[in-house]
């Protein structure tokens, strides 16, 4: 750890990767690039975004071990989409394929408070779910967030500091038009529309850096003070 900034490093597993609303909360990271996996000698703390792939994929076998590993050394993990997945998948959960592709903006709902990284979110915050995938986490788990319609799980915690969330607190306004680019078939296999969808981004997408410095923001803290502790 520098004497500002824990040393996290940042797993990224799209094709047009980004930080967007991370970057800032989170300072400076590591970034790793689809297939790349940081060494875990002298992180601070990792965050795994999401991506095309399923959880289940044998080419990502090596991530999963390396998160059991950091979670049984009490390496602070965030785990967002697939890195929740993965997380789940690391710690003795289930991964499954959900009906059809769920493309939402769904409230997020605390059920516990106390949880130092998910438990503090703004007022009124929504999330963009963007997902094909979706994950049971182990029995020893506690999730932080109730469950959206369909009973999906949606945000958890194993263990001291590893955390997962389905949802998308990182999105701006330049990763949501890459999706729509990148995958236009996305809305119709949700069952709605691009239209349709690119209204609620725009009233949900400006409280996005809000809820990106709560939870991101506080992660880095952990991470921090639990580096500064070793």
């Amino acid at each position: 750890m520098t004497d500002q900034y824990p040393r996290i490093a940042v797993i990224h597993h799209l094709q047009q990767p980004f930080l967007g609303n991370a970057a800032a909360p989170l300072g400076p990271v590591e970034e790793h690039f689809r297939g790349e996996l940081p060494e875990l000698e002298g992180l601070d703390a990792i965050v795994a975004f999401g991506g095309e792939q399923d959880a289940w994929d044998p080419a990502l076998a090596d991530e999963v071990a390396l998160i059991a590993e950091a979670v049984e050394r009490q390496i602070p993990f965030l785990g967002v989409c697939l890195g929740a997945q993965l997380l789940a998948r690391a710690t003795g959960g289930e991964n499954l394929r959900l009906p059809k592709r769920f493309l939402s903006w769904e409230p997020l709902t605390v059920l516990d408070p106390t949880d130092p990284v998910l438990g503090a979110i703004p007022a009124g915050a929504h999330a963009l779910h963007w997902n094909q995938d979706g994950f049971e986490p182990p029995a020893h788990a506690v999730e932080v967030y109730a469950r959206p319609a369909g009973g999906r799980a949606e945000g958890f915690r194993v263990g001291p500091c590893a955390w997962g969330v389905q949802f998308h607190p990182e999105v701006d306004q330049a990763a949501v038009d890459g999706w729509y680019a990148g995958w236009p078939e996305s809305a119709a296999a949700a069952g709605t529309t691009e239209e349709a969808a690119r209204v609620a981004d725009a009233l949900h997408l400006p409280s996005q850096a809000a809820l990106s410095q709560a939870i991101f923001g506080a992660f880095a803290r952990v991470a921090n003070q639990l580096a500064v502790s070793r």
